[in-house]
């Protein structure tokens, strides 16, 4: 059992959505967070850049390269689950991973959406240097209907799936699929 007993997050993120004058994308996204958890303390950095190409009106792929580095620390009066052992200590495990994304969306609104279809499909390389290697591909879809104008009652169903090859003989545990508060409200980071 993981209980997150506080969380500090610090993000900034920049997108210019018509670089150099036409409908590509480009941006990058820099945050760190510090979450302490029941078997220590988890700093955690992000940088990315990435760019978006519009294909149709309703589907754009969008390619990134991102920077991770997580550092794990035990809490001295607490004892850790073999899970963690190999990771705290505070060991820095750096990950350098490219992306490619393609998004098919007819949400009517990209933040708060009441209607529409969003699917996105993943493949993800790690290991240009780092602990991380592997291969990882996935898909998440959302659908959004308006239930009750009056009421505002928006309905959702989500689905998604993914899988990871180690491109070596090891997976470090969090290079692999989550279930967390990004994905459904209520679970704590990494959650499942």
């Amino acid at each position: 059992q993981s209980i997150a007993l506080s969380l500090i997050n610090k993000a900034y993120s920049f997108e210019n959505p018509y670089f150099f004058g036409s409908r590509i994308a480009a941006g990058f996204d820099l945050g760190q967070s510090n979450l302490t958890e029941s078997f220590g303390n988890v700093e955690k950095q992000l940088h990315s850049a990435h760019v978006t190409l519009p294909i149709t009106e309703t589907i754009s792929a969008t390619s990134s390269y991102s920077y991770r580095l997580l550092q794990y620390q035990s809490a001295p009066e607490k004892k850790v689950s073999s899970v963690y052992k190999s990771l705290i200590n505070g060991k820095k495990f750096i990950t350098h991973s490219i992306s490619q994304h393609f998004v098919y969306s007819t949400l009517d609104n990209q933040i708060m959406p009441r209607e529409g279809l969003m699917m996105v499909s993943s493949y993800d390389y790690g290991g240009f240097g780092g602990y991380s290697r592997y291969h990882r591909i996935g898909c998440k879809s959302s659908l959004f209907h308006l239930l009750s104008d009056n009421l505002d009652i928006i309905g959702s169903l989500k689905f998604g799936y993914g899988y990871i090859i180690p491109t070596n003989k090891y997976l470090q545990i969090f290079d692999q699929f989550s279930i967390d508060t990004d994905d459904l409200r209520g679970f704590a980071d990494k959650g499942i």
